[in-house]
């Protein structure tokens, strides 16, 4: 139409979905809860009219190779200038494509190794070496005849490398890992390594999957084997199948992301339906856009340079949620929460702050 203003670009951002079992509920989560802060800031106008478009991204069942072809159609036909994923291998092989195109990357993936495969990738999750410094701490303090630790885990890179630092952490407050199983992706069945796991007569069973779908396995044939001791997971417990799960809620805790009670109403019905991802999500757009904001305001291209390097030359950012520890190196200080469940829902049982864990 003659005269007619054209529409302002959008700013693209990925969002993985998965088919995997477990992290197709986190993805689900991520996607719900990055809509609401999105929908929040294109109404406000987005960035002097530029409003944010996501895009999501299939990974398949955790597929590092699917990953590479969804980044790329991502980069070069969405033109995305950030991406939000989870899995160790999918993120640490797809490293090259994300500094190749200068895209800010966020990873949920808590291997240790995922943000030196790349210099544009940002941690959002605690890494192993926290989840099991908490996890230990905790234990320690609250279940105080836990002497013998077994770990039933995923058997690749994520659930060795968890493995073996529950190892390190748990030792270090005086709890000895005393045997450990892997299973696969997505098993059927987990009687028979939790059998060999109760020969060793463990105390406590830290799980490590890769998703929540895998918990009421685990902890299902632990009971049934007449095991009556603690379960323990990551986030990877932080989905509504085990908010649902009966046995959960006696003796079983896991570690995630806290909602405050400030959080907009609207953010904690998502995950009460979803599970706690939905906040990673939120807090996603949200930091896209703040960063959106002051890069334009300071006349400056909204890229995933300009990205990265504002947010980690901030440091420190105060979210609707959270406080954010944001190092040079790709890592990140976050808080955590200890979590257990009842009547269908998780309870907070006790929170750390960012403060807490730098120190």
């Amino acid at each position: 139409m003659p005269g007619a203003v054209a529409a302002e670009p959008t700013i693209p951002i990925g969002i993985c979905q998965s088919t995997a079992q477990g992290p197709a509920k986190f993805a689900t989560a991520l996607l719900k809860g990055a809509q609401l802060s999105v929908d929040t800031f294109n109404a406000a106008g987005g960035a002097k009219g530029r409003k944010i478009e996501i895009i999501p991204l299939d990974i398949g069942n955790n597929d590092p190779s699917q990953a590479r072809l969804s980044f790329t159609k991502g980069i070069e036909v969405d033109k995305i200038v950030a991406l939000i994923c989870w899995g160790t291998n999918v993120m640490a092989q797809n490293g090259p494509i994300v500094d190749g195109a200068g895209v800010a990357a966020f990873a949920m993936s808590q291997g240790l190794n995922v943000p030196k495969k790349s210099k544009f990738t940002q941690q959002l999750e605690a890494i192993t070496t926290m989840q099991c410094r908490v996890t230990a701490k905790y234990t320690k303090e609250n279940f105080p005849n836990v002497k013998r630790l077994a770990v039933l885990y995923v058997n690749y890179e994520f659930g060795i490398e968890i493995r073996d630092q529950c190892q390190i952490e748990f030792g270090k407050v005086g709890i000895e890992m005393v045997a450990s199983e892997g299973h696969p992706n997505a098993p059927t069945d987990l009687r028979a390594q939790t059998t060999k796991l109760l020969e060793a007569k463990p105390d406590a069973i830290f799980l490590a999957p890769i998703g929540g779908g895998t918990i009421p396995l685990g902890i299902r044939a632990g009971r049934e084997l007449g095991y009556t001791g603690l379960y323990m997971t990551t986030s990877a417990g932080d989905t509504s199948d085990v908010y649902t799960f009966k046995l959960a809620e006696k003796d079983f805790f896991f570690v995630a992301h806290d909602i405050p009670a400030s959080a907009p109403a609207a953010l904690k019905d998502v995950a009460a339906a979803y599970g706690g991802y939905a906040a990673a999500g939120y807090e996603y757009g949200w930091l896209v856009g703040k960063l959106a904001n002051d890069l334009t305001a300071a006349g400056q291209p909204v890229n995933g340079q300009g990205i990265i390097d504002k947010i980690r030359g901030v440091n420190t950012v105060e979210t609707p949620l959270n406080t954010y520890v944001f190092k040079k190196d790709g890592d990140t200080v976050r808080p955590l929460g200890i979590f257990g469940v009842n009547g269908g829902a998780r309870k907070l049982l006790k929170a750390y702050s960012a403060k807490d864990l730098a120190e």
